[in-house]
């Protein structure tokens, strides 16, 4: 069992004005905080360090790939399936635990700078181990798993007996802020038999996949006799409120009502879906089918930055193309990286700024000149969200404990190796992988 001491702990935060539940109240206030939770929240006026600061709850990042951190700019100018099977796996296997210490690190430093106090990472095939301990000393809020593959090159799966025990193994090394969830890659890269297994898993384990994101996935025989990939995942009893699916951009008819009547979750990965040329998923539509909606940065990647604030930005701006600029709100946009997403994950205590809630909290320091510009904004909130958050991001906590300030990672280790050499090492690693792309 991993534990967290808590250690580094404010006690209270005099604020010049909050977010919460997606509306903006400026005018000072002191956030008082007890064991982990939010004691109080109440009017004052603001002195002290933070006197500038705007507190929000934090983050919650709903589908990220820790390990892939350490190769971005190392995959480009590719769509999805090209990408994977030509570099993302074979580096993936090509992992050390000390090069995905690095990646795992480095991921972490750029969330907790970035304002994300949570996540759900789809994990690694091997070494998964590694995460989990890294997660559990860095304090942060998680959920992970390890990729789980058993069709495709040898190099980068495993039988499902193998798989089954790994997964036993990374699950009983979870404890405290860090839980389980299944991580099956999708459905190209799973047998009929994994689908089997993980059909008979008791309910309230948190299961998450990707799910029509390219179109090249609908071509494939399972999912085009099954009439999508939704369908294809709902007859396998890989839908309902524990699920959660990245992208969903090509649904088809009749598969938006099975994610809503399942209380399945829809994460949407906008960066992604473009850099890799795979498409705009129709979120106002799917609020408006009830849908719930979560936004996430994916993998470094296919997205360069981990920074869920830019991707709000983007999905904001790209959900005007499909529908209107008035269609979806910012209340819903702030909730969908908030407590929207904090549901979908199973925790009840997160995600607001409010009484006896978790102590999950990111505090943005905005300019004085920026600080004269909200009072006359239509969308006071919408404003706060695209600004450059690294830049401004001054702390950030989980359950109380400091996680970042000024700079600092109080919780993080230190990297076992310079990031030059951990890539470089990945890809020599690569290169002498018999019969994968990177060894030609």
């Amino acid at each position: 069992m991993i534990k967290v001491h808590n250690t580094d702990m404010e006690k209270v935060l005099d604020v010049a004005g909050i977010i919460d539940n997606g509306k903006f109240f400026p005018g000072g206030f002191s956030i008082e905080l007890e064991n982990g939770l939010i004691r109080s929240v109440a009017r004052r006026n603001a002195t002290g360090r933070w006197k500038n600061c705007i507190a929000m709850p934090g983050l919650i990042q709903t589908h990220i790939h820790l390990g892939q951190t350490l190769f971005r700019g190392m995959a480009e100018g590719r769509t999805l399936l090209p990408w994977l099977e030509n570099r993302i796996w074979p580096f993936e296997a090509s992992h050390t635990p000390d090069t995905l210490a690095v990646s795992v690190t480095r991921s972490l430093r750029e969330l907790f700078s970035s304002g994300c106090t949570g996540l759900l990472d789809m994990g690694v095939l091997r070494n998964s181990g590694v995460t989990v301990d890294i997660l559990g000393r860095s304090g942060t809020r998680a959920v992970t798993g390890n990729s789980l593959m058993d069709v495709g090159p040898d190099w980068i799966t495993e039988e499902l007996s193998w798989l089954k025990e790994e997964s036993e193994r990374v699950m009983n090394s979870c404890g405290g802020l860090v839980t389980y969830a299944y991580t099956p890659r999708f459905a190209l890269s799973c047998s009929d038999s994994v689908w089997e297994w993980l059909a008979e898993l008791p309910p309230g384990i948190k299961r998450t996949t990707h799910a029509s994101e390219s179109q090249d996935e609908l071509k494939h025989p399972a999912i085009r006799e099954s009439g999508g990939n939704i369908y294809f995942l709902d007859k396998r009893g890989f839908t309902g409120p524990d699920t959660l699916l990245a992208h969903c951009i090509y649904l088809q008819e009749g598969e938006m009502k099975i994610l809503q009547k399942s209380g399945t979750t829809a994460v949407h990965c906008p960066w992604t879906n473009l850099r890799l040329g795979s498409g705009i998923a129709d979120i106002p539509a799917m609020r408006n089918s009830k849908v719930r909606v979560t936004v996430a940065s994916d993998g470094a990647p296919c997205n360069n930055r981990l920074d869920l604030a830019g991707d709000l930005r983007l999905a904001m701006g790209l959900a005007s193309i499909k529908k209107s600029p008035a269609a979806t709100c910012t209340e819903f946009w702030f909730n969908s990286a908030t407590r929207s997403a904090a549901l979908a994950l199973g925790w009840k205590n997160t995600g607001r700024l409010s009484e006896n809630f978790a102590a999950d909290i990111t505090l943005i320091e905005p300019s004085d000149e920026e600080w004269e510009e909200p009072a006359l904004s239509e969308d006071p909130v919408r404003y706060i969200l695209e600004l450059i958050w690294p830049e401004r991001i001054v702390l950030t906590m989980v359950a109380g404990r400091t996680v970042f300030r000024n700079g600092e990672f109080p919780t993080l280790p230190s990297l076992p190796m310079k990031v030059s050499e951990a890539r470089q090492l990945v890809l020599e690693r690569s290169c002498g992988i018999p019969g994968n792309p990177l060894s030609k």
